[in-house]
């Protein structure tokens, strides 16, 4: 996994503001996404919020967190969260690892169009971080 510098400048912004480790971001066009280390989510949040809002006014974008997991299946439904993921099946097929998310039907729908924009950064964050090279949603 190679990163920008413009995305090491975010992640040691991130190291200053909440005191947690961050492993990986995302920029987007107006979010950054973070990939929060294992058992750090609280410190990253801070209290009542406060860190991830210092984030937002600091770098001028909305802040979004997922705590990473070292198993896929979990990091995964950290993609997805906190929309309720009944099943995450991560299978090879012909040397490609596919993982299959099954959302519940009614949280599926509260995510809307966010599911294909949950469905992308969960892709590109498997990929980067455990080799899988499609995350198939349904």
């Amino acid at each position: 996994m190679r990163l920008t510098t413009t995305e090491f400048q975010y992640l040691s912004i991130f190291s200053q503001v909440t005191g947690a480790f961050a492993k990986d971001c995302i920029v987007g066009k107006n979010t950054i996404t973070f990939v929060v280390g294992e058992g750090e989510m609280g410190l990253a949040i801070g209290k009542k919020g406060a860190n991830v809002k210092k984030l937002e006014q600091t770098l001028g974008k909305r802040v979004e967190l997922i705590e990473f997991s070292p198993d896929p299946a979990q990091f995964i439904r950290n993609v997805f969260s906190p929309a309720n993921v009944q099943k995450v099946n991560v299978v090879e097929r012909n040397g490609k690892k596919v993982a299959y998310v099954i959302l519940d039907a009614k949280d599926r729908r509260a995510l809307g169009r966010r599911v294909d924009a949950k469905a992308r950064l969960a892709r590109m964050l498997a990929s980067r971080h455990f080799g899988i090279e499609n995350v198939v949603v349904a």
